[in-house]
């Protein structure tokens, strides 16, 4: 295996099958004691895979519909070309039955620090954005042209900052360069909060459809990638101290986002204008599933976060640093999970 990131030892795999340990975002954490045992850490092999399983779901960026049952994920998994390494991926820890759906199409797995490269990024932005374009039709147009507009000039501002982050390491200057497309990316980060905040209340205080669910979840998936690709800036120039402090304090800004929402308030509301009791039942129904995607997404990626703020502690603490560790996140091939010890 690589000199930092081993094989995930059988103990912990058993442990987490019987209890004994459980994963809290990127963590293995001992039940009883609360101990942090180690960090998982994604690898360019499982980077590879998941960028295979997005278009076997027939877009660039899945809707909460497809995530909101596990059978979506199940028929990824089943494709040839990636069945090897995401059967792989199941042994380990068992997160194939055990992930949250919800986190891959925000997130990937969201464990540790993706090393996925502009053109990957770059099409992941472009399909939240093809995505949102869809939901405009089925929202108040006046509301939905000015949404557009606003939304097309952050992406736009986000597919710059994410080509610097890409292109980090061949710069002169890549200090500046990274805290650069840092501070562009967090001020992206934040402008879609504001947009999803004005979407939240507006789902919370009138009745609502499935396509506010899906433009919240989308919005979610746009500021998430920001964070991550700020997260890999930092660690690129090695600013180590400065990504566990934003990493802290982007968790606590999902949370604040995640935290007035209740899946069973947004079926109900997306239920309001059915024509009679039975229809009203049938409608909280079907957009419960979503809402619970949604909301158990935006609360698990405060785990995904907070875990990166741990992993930047260790790794000082180790006296390891930021681009060694993504080098062999990067050069490892086949196996889709390594760990670090605590």
């Amino acid at each position: 295996m690589t000199a930092l990131l081993y094989k995930i030892p059988e103990l912990f795999v058993s442990g987490v099958a019987s209890g004994k340990y459980k994963l809290v975002g990127a963590i293995i954490q001992e039940v009883v004691s609360g101990r942090v045992m180690g960090h998982v850490q994604q690898t360019g092999a499982l980077d590879q895979a998941l960028n295979l399983a997005m278009p076997v779901l027939g877009k660039a960026f899945p809707p909460l519909q497809i995530l909101s049952s596990l059978s979506g994920v199940a028929s990824v998994v089943q494709n040839e070309q990636i069945k090897s390494r995401l059967t792989a991926m199941q042994s380990s820890l068992g997160l194939i039955q055990n992930m949250q759906v919800a986190s891959l199409a925000v997130s990937g797995l969201g464990l540790g620090v993706s090393v996925v490269g502009f053109a990957v990024m770059h099409q992941r932005l472009q399909g939240i954005a093809t995505h949102l374009k869809t939901l405009d039709d089925k929202i108040e147009k006046v509301t939905a042209d000015r949404r557009s507009d606003e939304l097309r000039v952050i992406f736009a501002d986000i597919s710059t900052d994410l080509e610097a982050v890409d292109t980090l390491s061949s710069r002169v200057n890549k200090t500046n360069a990274a805290d650069a497309a840092q501070r562009g990316l967090a001020q992206s980060a934040g402008r879609l909060e504001d947009q999803f905040r004005m979407q939240a209340d507006k789902a919370q205080s009138e009745a609502a459809n499935t396509a506010d669910l899906e433009m919240l979840w989308s919005l979610a998936a746009a500021i998430r990638l920001c964070h991550e690709a700020g997260m890999r800036a930092m660690f690129t120039v090695n600013e180590l101290a400065a990504a566990q402090d934003l990493s802290a304090r982007q968790a606590n800004r999902f949370l604040d986002l995640s935290l007035p929402l209740s899946p069973d308030a947004l079926a109900r509301l997306c239920a309001s204008g059915a024509s009679s009791a039975e229809a009203s039942t049938v409608a909280r129904r079907a957009a419960l599933p979503q809402a619970e995607s949604l909301v158990r997404g935006l609360r698990d990626n405060v785990a995904s976060i907070a875990s990166q703020s741990e992993l930047a502690a260790a790794l000082l603490g180790k006296h390891i640093t930021g681009p060694q560790y993504l080098s062999e996140i990067a050069e490892e091939k086949t196996a889709p999970l390594l760990y670090l010890p605590a």
